[in-house]
């Protein structure tokens, strides 16, 4: 074996190592799955991203919940909790007609047993 065949191995390898096309990764995530995330993610402020998982898995699309915790990350969605929080005026309106109702509902308690009946 001579010098130059030990150098045209080293080359050749080199070669081969730094022109190979790299693959690795994770896929990109579909843009139409996106969408569905982000429509669950909206639609349904108290689900996390667990959750949008589970009902991704029950309409049969596999996909991983850090994948979903990235697509909302991504969209610029808060978390679930911080999602999902009520404010005093949502609150008040939505218990609006509730509080209405009770303001004029009366009713009269009688304290005194019945005539003739003994205690």
């Amino acid at each position: 074996m001579t010098p130059d065949t030990l150098l045209g191995w080293h080359r050749r390898l080199v070669r081969w190592r730094w022109t190979y096309p790299h693959r690795g990764g994770r896929p990109p995530v579909d843009a139409k799955l996106m969408v569905l995330i982000e429509e669950m993610a909206r639609e349904n402020p108290g689900w996390g991203y667990k959750r949008i998982q589970g009902e991704l898995l029950g309409l049969g699309i596999r996909v991983g919940a850090s994948t979903v915790r990235r697509v909302l990350k991504r969209l610029r969605i808060p978390p679930a909790p911080q999602r999902s929080r009520t404010t005093w005026r949502q609150l008040l309106r939505t218990q609006a007609a509730t509080m209405l109702a009770c303001d004029f509902f009366h009713v009269t308690a009688r304290c005194w047993p019945a005539r003739g009946s003994r205690w």
